[in-house]
């Protein structure tokens, strides 16, 4: 009787394991997450200097190191600076907080990133491409163009260096660069 409970435990769980692995493991598509306008707008949120005072802990920066940013990411066509239509909540959600009343007198940098999965040069102009498409996105929508800047770095500025070729090296950075000149 023994023998044939532990059998019959070993079948069920044994069928049982492919649901625990498709569970445990979403398509990446549905694992992408989607930040908020409001976390978004947070992450930009300029935070405040402080002169003259240095809590245990913390170092000053000087102004130019102060840029907030924060990483998206937005999905496009493999190989190509095309929008999937995915990307459009996302890309909605940044808008919302670009145009909220905290950061509606920045003026922003939209970086595009790439893994080091091919040449060098033609990664560097896909992520400019992937850049301006945003902008391109946003300027669509209303916002005014002036505020935008594009760059294109590439493989030249890896979120994860000990992973040159992961997934998450590909994202588009949005970086306030404070309050445009009026």
């Amino acid at each position: 009787m023994k023998l044939s409970h532990r059998v019959f435990s070993a079948v069920i769980a044994g069928a049982c394991l492919p649901f625990l692995a498709l569970a445990a493991d979403p398509p990446a598509e549905e694992s992408a997450t989607v930040l908020s306008g409001q976390q978004i707008e947070q992450a930009l949120r300029q935070a405040p200097l402080t002169r003259g005072f240095a809590p245990r802990g913390l170092t000053r920066r000087d102004a130019g190191e102060t840029e907030q940013s924060v990483n998206l990411n937005i999905p496009f066509e493999s190989n190509s600076s095309v929008l999937r239509p995915q990307a459009a909540a996302q890309l909605k959600q940044l808008e919302l907080a670009l145009d909220s009343a905290s950061l509606e007198k920045d003026r922003f940098v939209v970086a595009g990133h790439t893994d080091a999965k091919g040449s060098v040069q033609y990664n560097k102009l896909l992520s400019l491409r992937r850049a301006e498409a945003v902008k391109n996105f946003l300027v669509a929508k209303g916002m005014d163009a002036s505020r935008l800047d594009t760059v294109g770095y590439g493989s030249e500025r890896l979120l994860d260096p000990d992973r040159p070729e992961d997934p998450a090296n590909r994202r588009v950075e949005i970086r306030d660069l404070g309050h445009s000149a009026p």
